[in-house]
Protein backbone atom coordinates (compact mmCIF):
# COMPACT_ATOMS: atom_id res chain seq x y z
CA UNK A 1 0.00 0.00 0.00
CA UNK A 2 2.12 3.52 -1.15
CA UNK A 3 1.66 6.44 -0.01
CA UNK A 4 -0.80 9.19 -0.52
CA UNK A 5 1.28 12.00 -2.47
CA UNK A 6 -2.10 14.65 -2.85
CA UNK A 7 -1.48 15.41 0.84
CA UNK A 8 1.72 16.91 2.79
CA UNK A 9 2.36 15.60 6.21
CA UNK A 10 1.85 18.97 7.53
CA UNK A 11 -1.37 19.52 5.83
CA UNK A 12 -2.62 15.95 7.19
CA UNK A 13 -1.50 16.93 10.39
CA UNK A 14 -3.70 20.18 10.64
CA UNK A 15 -6.39 17.85 9.11
CA UNK A 16 -6.08 15.78 12.09
CA UNK A 17 -6.00 17.70 14.61
CA UNK A 18 -9.08 20.36 12.74
CA UNK A 19 -11.12 17.35 13.05
CA UNK A 20 -11.00 16.34 16.61
CA UNK A 21 -10.91 19.72 17.12
CA UNK A 22 -14.72 19.50 15.85
CA UNK A 23 -15.52 16.41 17.91
CA UNK A 24 -13.87 18.16 21.22
CA UNK A 25 -16.54 21.34 20.23
CA UNK A 26 -19.11 18.72 20.08
CA UNK A 27 -18.84 17.30 23.44
CA UNK A 28 -18.57 20.49 25.08
CA UNK A 29 -22.49 21.80 23.19
CA UNK A 30 -23.69 18.40 24.38
CA UNK A 31 -22.39 18.40 28.08
CA UNK A 32 -26.14 20.80 28.89
CA UNK A 33 -27.84 17.54 27.82
CA UNK A 34 -25.55 15.23 29.76
CA UNK A 35 -25.99 16.83 32.98
CA UNK A 36 -29.96 17.11 32.31
CA UNK A 37 -30.06 13.59 31.76
CA UNK A 38 -27.69 11.83 34.12
CA UNK A 39 -26.60 14.60 36.88
CA UNK A 40 -26.42 14.55 39.67
CA UNK A 41 -23.80 11.81 40.40
CA UNK A 42 -22.96 10.22 42.92
CA UNK A 43 -21.08 11.66 45.96
CA UNK A 44 -17.05 11.83 45.42
CA UNK A 45 -16.12 9.09 47.99
CA UNK A 46 -12.08 9.91 47.84
CA UNK A 47 -8.98 9.26 45.75
CA UNK A 48 -10.08 5.82 44.87
CA UNK A 49 -13.54 6.49 43.57
CA UNK A 50 -14.21 7.78 40.32
CA UNK A 51 -16.37 10.68 40.10
CA UNK A 52 -17.91 10.87 36.21
CA UNK A 53 -19.79 7.72 36.69
CA UNK A 54 -23.70 6.47 38.19
CA UNK A 55 -24.34 5.08 41.12
CA UNK A 56 -25.02 1.83 39.34
CA UNK A 57 -25.24 0.83 35.47
CA UNK A 58 -27.33 -1.14 33.22
CA UNK A 59 -26.12 -4.04 31.46
CA UNK A 60 -26.44 -2.20 27.95
CA UNK A 61 -24.49 0.13 29.15
CA UNK A 62 -21.82 -2.38 30.33
CA UNK A 63 -22.04 -4.23 26.53
CA UNK A 64 -22.10 -0.94 24.99
CA UNK A 65 -18.73 0.75 26.75
CA UNK A 66 -17.00 -3.10 26.62
CA UNK A 67 -17.85 -4.06 22.96
CA UNK A 68 -16.70 -0.13 22.06
CA UNK A 69 -13.35 -0.52 24.28
CA UNK A 70 -12.44 -3.64 22.30
CA UNK A 71 -13.49 -3.32 18.20
CA UNK A 72 -11.51 -0.13 18.74
CA UNK A 73 -8.63 -1.87 19.98
CA UNK A 74 -9.07 -4.66 17.32
CA UNK A 75 -9.39 -2.21 14.42
CA UNK A 76 -6.79 0.20 15.69
CA UNK A 77 -4.24 -2.46 16.29
CA UNK A 78 -4.78 -4.27 13.27
CA UNK A 79 -4.06 -0.88 11.09
CA UNK A 80 -1.10 0.12 13.16
CA UNK A 81 0.22 -3.72 12.82
CA UNK A 82 -0.19 -3.44 9.32
CA UNK A 83 1.50 -0.04 8.99
CA UNK A 84 4.40 -1.28 11.02
CA UNK A 85 5.44 -3.55 8.21
CA UNK A 86 5.12 -1.14 5.30
CA UNK A 87 7.88 1.27 4.29
CA UNK A 88 7.33 4.67 6.24
CA UNK A 89 6.09 7.16 4.25
CA UNK A 90 8.52 10.52 2.96
CA UNK A 91 8.42 13.99 3.75
CA UNK A 92 5.82 14.82 0.37
CA UNK A 93 3.03 12.83 1.90
CA UNK A 94 1.17 10.53 4.39
CA UNK A 95 0.94 6.54 4.18
CA UNK A 96 -1.97 5.46 3.31
CA UNK A 97 -2.65 3.53 6.83
CA UNK A 98 -2.31 6.92 8.36
CA UNK A 99 -6.01 7.97 6.57
CA UNK A 100 -7.14 4.28 7.71
CA UNK A 101 -6.00 5.28 11.11
CA UNK A 102 -7.31 8.58 11.27
CA UNK A 103 -10.57 7.31 9.64
CA UNK A 104 -11.39 4.26 12.05
CA UNK A 105 -10.39 6.67 15.02
CA UNK A 106 -12.45 9.81 14.24
CA UNK A 107 -15.34 6.80 13.86
CA UNK A 108 -14.85 5.11 17.10
CA UNK A 109 -14.57 8.34 19.02
CA UNK A 110 -18.15 9.67 17.41
CA UNK A 111 -19.32 6.26 18.34
CA UNK A 112 -18.07 7.08 21.90
CA UNK A 113 -19.66 9.95 22.07
CA UNK A 114 -22.91 8.59 21.00
CA UNK A 115 -22.38 5.64 23.77
CA UNK A 116 -22.09 8.41 26.84
CA UNK A 117 -24.99 9.79 25.15
CA UNK A 118 -27.34 7.34 25.74
CA UNK A 119 -25.52 5.29 28.79
CA UNK A 120 -23.00 7.84 30.23
CA UNK A 121 -20.83 5.03 32.04
CA UNK A 122 -17.73 4.07 30.39
CA UNK A 123 -15.37 1.58 31.60
CA UNK A 124 -14.53 3.21 34.98
CA UNK A 125 -17.32 0.85 36.22
CA UNK A 126 -15.85 -2.19 36.07
CA UNK A 127 -11.92 -0.92 36.30
CA UNK A 128 -10.07 0.89 39.10
CA UNK A 129 -9.16 4.35 38.92
CA UNK A 130 -5.39 3.71 39.52
CA UNK A 131 -5.07 1.59 35.70
CA UNK A 132 -6.18 4.13 34.23
CA UNK A 133 -3.94 6.88 36.06
CA UNK A 134 -1.03 4.35 36.38
CA UNK A 135 -1.40 3.53 32.62
CA UNK A 136 -0.37 7.24 31.89
CA UNK A 137 1.98 7.42 33.90
CA UNK A 138 3.99 4.40 32.47
CA UNK A 139 3.50 6.22 28.78
CA UNK A 140 5.60 9.18 30.28
CA UNK A 141 8.04 6.85 31.75
CA UNK A 142 8.78 5.48 28.25
CA UNK A 143 8.97 8.57 26.85
CA UNK A 144 11.63 9.76 28.82
CA UNK A 145 13.96 6.72 28.65
CA UNK A 146 13.14 7.04 24.80
CA UNK A 147 14.54 10.70 24.70
CA UNK A 148 17.24 9.85 26.38
CA UNK A 149 19.78 9.29 23.43
CA UNK A 150 18.72 13.05 21.82
CA UNK A 151 18.25 15.24 26.01
CA UNK A 152 19.24 12.98 28.64
CA UNK A 153 17.55 12.72 31.74
CA UNK A 154 18.16 15.51 33.53
CA UNK A 155 19.25 18.97 33.02
CA UNK A 156 20.20 18.37 29.14
CA UNK A 157 23.09 15.63 30.51
CA UNK A 158 23.12 12.89 27.59
CA UNK A 159 24.43 9.98 27.80
CA UNK A 160 24.48 6.32 25.86
CA UNK A 161 21.26 4.01 27.71
CA UNK A 162 21.21 0.30 27.62
CA UNK A 163 20.92 -1.12 24.42
CA UNK A 164 18.90 -4.04 25.00
CA UNK A 165 16.03 -1.65 26.85
CA UNK A 166 16.36 0.80 24.37
CA UNK A 167 15.46 -1.55 21.40
CA UNK A 168 12.58 -2.99 23.71
CA UNK A 169 11.09 0.40 24.47
CA UNK A 170 11.20 1.68 20.86
CA UNK A 171 9.70 -1.74 19.97
CA UNK A 172 6.85 -2.32 22.38
CA UNK A 173 6.00 1.54 23.36
CA UNK A 174 3.32 1.64 20.02
CA UNK A 175 0.86 -1.51 21.18
CA UNK A 176 1.71 -0.39 25.01
CA UNK A 177 0.67 3.26 24.23
CA UNK A 178 -2.27 2.51 22.03
CA UNK A 179 -3.39 -0.17 24.63
CA UNK A 180 -3.06 2.25 27.39
CA UNK A 181 -4.51 4.82 25.12
CA UNK A 182 -7.58 3.50 23.91
CA UNK A 183 -8.73 1.88 27.61
CA UNK A 184 -8.52 5.14 28.92
CA UNK A 185 -10.24 6.68 26.61
CA UNK A 186 -13.40 4.35 26.88
CA UNK A 187 -12.79 4.53 30.72
CA UNK A 188 -14.07 7.94 31.26
CA UNK A 189 -17.44 8.96 29.71
CA UNK A 190 -17.64 11.72 26.88
CA UNK A 191 -18.83 14.04 29.33
CA UNK A 192 -17.90 17.79 28.34
CA UNK A 193 -17.54 19.71 31.50
CA UNK A 194 -14.18 21.31 30.98
CA UNK A 195 -12.23 19.37 33.38
CA UNK A 196 -12.60 16.23 31.32
CA UNK A 197 -12.63 18.25 28.73
CA UNK A 198 -9.25 18.78 29.32
CA UNK A 199 -8.31 15.26 29.43
CA UNK A 200 -10.22 14.40 26.11
CA UNK A 201 -7.96 16.84 24.30
CA UNK A 202 -4.96 15.34 25.70
CA UNK A 203 -6.35 11.45 24.47
CA UNK A 204 -6.80 13.50 21.11
CA UNK A 205 -3.80 14.89 20.90
CA UNK A 206 -2.43 11.13 21.34
CA UNK A 207 -4.54 9.90 18.79
CA UNK A 208 -3.02 12.22 16.76
CA UNK A 209 0.79 11.25 17.79
CA UNK A 210 -0.33 7.08 16.93
CA UNK A 211 -2.39 8.27 13.30
CA UNK A 212 0.82 9.68 12.46
CA UNK A 213 3.18 6.48 13.75
CA UNK A 214 4.28 6.34 9.86
CA UNK A 215 5.13 9.79 9.27
CA UNK A 216 8.40 12.23 10.42
CA UNK A 217 5.91 14.47 12.42
CA UNK A 218 5.80 11.69 14.70
CA UNK A 219 9.41 12.12 15.99
CA UNK A 220 9.32 16.09 15.97
CA UNK A 221 11.09 17.08 19.40
CA UNK A 222 8.39 19.73 20.03
CA UNK A 223 5.48 17.85 19.06
CA UNK A 224 6.91 15.27 21.81
CA UNK A 225 7.40 17.79 24.03
CA UNK A 226 3.87 19.28 23.60
CA UNK A 227 2.61 15.69 24.26
CA UNK A 228 4.38 15.42 27.55
CA UNK A 229 3.75 18.99 28.84
CA UNK A 230 0.11 18.68 28.65
CA UNK A 231 -0.25 16.45 31.19
CA UNK A 232 0.80 19.33 33.46
CA UNK A 233 -2.45 21.46 32.14
CA UNK A 234 -5.08 18.55 31.91
CA UNK A 235 -3.91 17.66 35.92
CA UNK A 236 -4.17 20.76 36.98
CA UNK A 237 -7.63 21.47 35.31
CA UNK A 238 -9.03 18.96 36.39
CA UNK A 239 -7.92 18.94 40.09
CA UNK A 240 -9.28 22.58 39.75
CA UNK A 241 -12.36 21.55 38.42
CA UNK A 242 -13.07 18.95 40.93
CA UNK A 243 -12.30 22.24 43.64
CA UNK A 244 -9.61 19.84 45.33
CA UNK A 245 -6.36 21.99 47.28
CA UNK A 246 -3.91 19.33 45.87
CA UNK A 247 -3.81 20.70 42.56
CA UNK A 248 -0.30 22.55 42.79
CA UNK A 249 1.02 19.12 43.43
CA UNK A 250 -0.05 18.40 40.04
CA UNK A 251 0.90 21.46 38.33
CA UNK A 252 4.53 21.99 40.17
CA UNK A 253 5.01 17.62 40.18
CA UNK A 254 4.68 17.98 35.99
CA UNK A 255 5.88 21.42 35.46
CA UNK A 256 9.23 19.70 37.35
CA UNK A 257 9.59 17.46 34.62
CA UNK A 258 9.25 20.38 32.10
CA UNK A 259 11.79 22.17 34.10
CA UNK A 260 14.22 19.42 34.59
CA UNK A 261 14.09 17.50 31.38
CA UNK A 262 11.62 18.68 28.64
CA UNK A 263 13.08 22.44 28.40
CA UNK A 264 16.18 20.43 27.68
CA UNK A 265 15.41 18.82 24.38
CA UNK A 266 16.46 22.13 22.84
CA UNK A 267 19.60 23.82 23.03
CA UNK A 268 18.67 26.68 25.47
CA UNK A 269 21.36 28.83 26.37
CA UNK A 270 22.20 28.35 30.17
CA UNK A 271 20.78 32.17 30.96
CA UNK A 272 17.84 30.88 29.40
CA UNK A 273 17.82 27.31 31.82
CA UNK A 274 18.29 29.36 34.62
CA UNK A 275 15.25 31.74 33.76
CA UNK A 276 12.97 29.08 33.61
CA UNK A 277 14.55 27.25 36.55
CA UNK A 278 13.94 30.76 38.44
CA UNK A 279 10.45 31.39 37.01
CA UNK A 280 9.76 27.73 38.44
CA UNK A 281 10.92 27.96 42.27
CA UNK A 282 9.03 31.80 42.44
CA UNK A 283 6.11 30.62 41.71
CA UNK A 284 6.05 27.94 44.16
CA UNK A 285 7.02 30.36 46.54
CA UNK A 286 3.93 32.21 45.81
CA UNK A 287 1.98 29.61 45.51
CA UNK A 288 2.65 27.77 48.63
CA UNK A 289 3.38 30.86 50.09
CA UNK A 290 -0.21 32.59 49.88
CA UNK A 291 -2.05 29.78 48.75
CA UNK A 292 -1.27 26.29 49.61
CA UNK A 293 1.03 26.72 52.89
CA UNK A 294 4.84 25.72 53.13
CA UNK A 295 3.92 22.56 54.91
CA UNK A 296 2.19 20.78 51.79
CA UNK A 297 5.60 21.59 49.54
CA UNK A 298 6.63 18.32 49.65
CA UNK A 299 3.96 17.27 47.68
CA UNK A 300 5.75 17.99 44.28
CA UNK A 301 8.29 15.79 44.49
CA UNK A 302 5.80 12.79 44.44
CA UNK A 303 4.98 13.05 40.21
CA UNK A 304 9.31 13.96 39.76
CA UNK A 305 9.91 10.85 41.90
CA UNK A 306 7.53 8.61 40.52
CA UNK A 307 8.48 9.54 36.87
CA UNK A 308 12.44 9.66 37.18
CA UNK A 309 12.14 6.35 39.59
CA UNK A 310 10.24 4.47 36.75
CA UNK A 311 12.96 5.56 34.60
CA UNK A 312 15.81 4.83 36.83
CA UNK A 313 14.52 2.02 36.93
CA UNK A 314 14.36 0.55 33.30
CA UNK A 315 18.08 1.59 33.38
CA UNK A 316 18.87 -0.54 36.07
CA UNK A 317 16.97 -3.68 34.08
CA UNK A 318 18.80 -2.04 31.16
CA UNK A 319 22.39 -2.40 32.79
CA UNK A 320 21.65 -6.01 34.23
CA UNK A 321 20.47 -6.81 30.64
CA UNK A 322 23.18 -5.61 28.83
CA UNK A 323 25.93 -7.02 31.23
CA UNK A 324 23.93 -10.43 31.11
CA UNK A 325 23.92 -10.57 27.39
CA UNK A 326 27.55 -8.53 27.24
CA UNK A 327 26.65 -5.94 24.92
CA UNK A 328 27.46 -2.60 25.35
CA UNK A 329 25.31 0.71 25.60
CA UNK A 330 23.76 2.49 22.77
CA UNK A 331 25.50 5.40 21.54
CA UNK A 332 23.94 8.67 21.59
CA UNK A 333 21.66 9.99 18.76
CA UNK A 334 20.16 12.67 17.32
CA UNK A 335 16.77 10.96 17.53
CA UNK A 336 15.18 9.61 20.92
Amino acid sequence: MGTVQTMSVKKFFWLTLGSFGIITLLTALLAPMLVQRFYPLPVDQGPSWYYWQLASTSTAARVSYWLGFVLHLGVVGYLAFKAKKVKPADTNGIHAYSVKLLVSNLVFVVLHLVQTSLWYDGLAQDIPIWISQGSVIVMLVLILYLMIPSRGLFWGKKFAPPSHMLAFVRTWHGPYNMLALILTFWFHPMDGNWGLLSGFIYMFLLFTQLILMNTRMHYNRTWIVLLEFFVTIHGTLITVYKDNPIWPMFFFGFLAMFVFTQAHTWKLKPIMRWAIFGAYITLILLVYGFIRGFNHVYEITFIPVALYGGALGLLLVGYLWDKLTKKKPAAPSKVG
